[in-house]
């Protein structure tokens, strides 16, 4: 059986209770997971069930609108789980407001968190992947992207 040590490791960004938690499970069966969010008490929780049920965990807190904490947060994954082999970007913002009712601040966040934090750990990702000539990307996405509702007007643009 091969060790925990030579796993290879799938970074799964934006882990919260539902989707997040449920991909961090399942790659834990096969995979390294560092398991990214803002939540460090709720990543510190999950990684130990990880850790507890066998597999090998990484809990990486991090603001996914923040190039300077996703830069971090793939500099300690490297350093402590090794190369990223694939990577699944599940973060979102869920504002609730209608058109006039969302501010400009609260867009940018969204769009922050949702779109360029996407593309930040994509960039972070994809040199290795390209050097050793193999490597997934995967970005979750939503309802409200193709078909908006009325009260996801920086949500439904994210996605």
């Amino acid at each position: 059986m091969e060790s925990q040590k030579e796993r290879p490791v799938a970074a799964i960004i934006g882990v919260g209770p539902g989707l997040g938690a449920a991909l961090a499970r399942r790659f834990a069966e096969g995979y390294a997971v560092a398991l990214v969010a803002r939540s460090r008490d709720y990543l510190n929780g999950l990684a130990s069930e990880i850790t507890g049920a066998g597999g090998r965990a990484l809990a990486v807190a991090a603001d996914l609108a923040s190039q300077e904490e996703i830069a971090a947060a793939f500099r300690r994954i490297n350093d402590e789980l090794g190369p990223v082999e694939i990577l699944v970007y599940n973060a979102a913002m869920r504002p609730v407001g209608r058109l006039m009712e969302t501010t400009p601040n609260t867009f940018e966040n969204t769009w922050r968190v949702s779109v360029f934090g996407a593309f930040l750990c994509a960039q972070a990702v994809v040199p290795g992947m390209l050097e050793r000539g193999h490597g997934t990307i995967l970005f979750t996405g939503a309802t409200a992207g193709i078909k908006p509702f009325p009260t996801s007007a920086a949500f439904g643009p994210a996605k």
